[in-house]
């Protein structure tokens, strides 16, 4: 596993725990998680980059018989406490997520801020994920920091006749559609 899809693993775990749980994980021991993994993890690949530039052998069962390699015994020490420093992180990680599970804080229902639907379901959902009805899509899930609004995002199922201070030209002649087709809106100009 590479450490992009590592730390991407780690994110979506950190992301969709409020989902899951219904609880927040420590921001604190999140924070130092992350931090001791990421610089931990180029304290022990770029001095392994630059041995293995120098020459150093990858598979041998010991190089401390070739004099010439010695010079890197002090280097390969700290790649080893590095790498120990970055299993140690991980346990952070777990402890974090156990504790967090039973006695991390109430998430809200939208810690994100979130645009999207999911956000709005319930942190236990019956079946089909929304008590009632499906809400309706209005607009595209990236409203972010849009000059005029009230709050900093708004919420896929706001409806454009709702945000009429923060609406761009186009948005506006949404509205029209909106009460036409009872909240279906559908941009011809999206799906060519």
């Amino acid at each position: 596993m590479g450490s992009a899809s590592f730390f991407g693993m780690l994110a979506g775990v950190y992301h969709w725990f409020p989902k899951m749980f219904g609880r927040m994980m420590d921001a604190k021991l999140g924070y130092l998680h992350f931090w001791l993994t990421f610089v931990g993890v180029y304290l022990i690949f770029f001095p392994l980059h630059y041995i293995g530039i120098a020459g150093f052998p990858r598979r041998y069962y010991s190089w401390t018989n070739f004099d010439v390699f010695n010079t890197f015994a002090d280097l390969n020490t700290f790649v080893t406490i590095a790498a120990l420093v970055v299993m140690a992180a991980q346990f952070i990680f777990l402890f974090n997520f156990f504790y967090s599970m039973f006695k991390g804080r109430i998430a809200p229902a939208n810690p994100w801020h979130s645009n999207t639907l999911e956000w709005t379901t319930p942190i236990h959902p019956e079946h089909g994920n929304w008590p009632g009805a499906i809400p309706t899509v209005y607009r595209w899930p990236y409203d972010y920091s849009k000059p005029g609004a009230e709050e900093d995002f708004i919420p896929q199922y706001v409806p454009f006749s709702q945000t009429m201070e923060s609406n761009l030209p186009h948005e506006n002649d949404l509205i029209a559609l909106e009460k036409e087709d009872e909240g279906i809106v559908i941009d011809e100009s999206e799906s060519q």
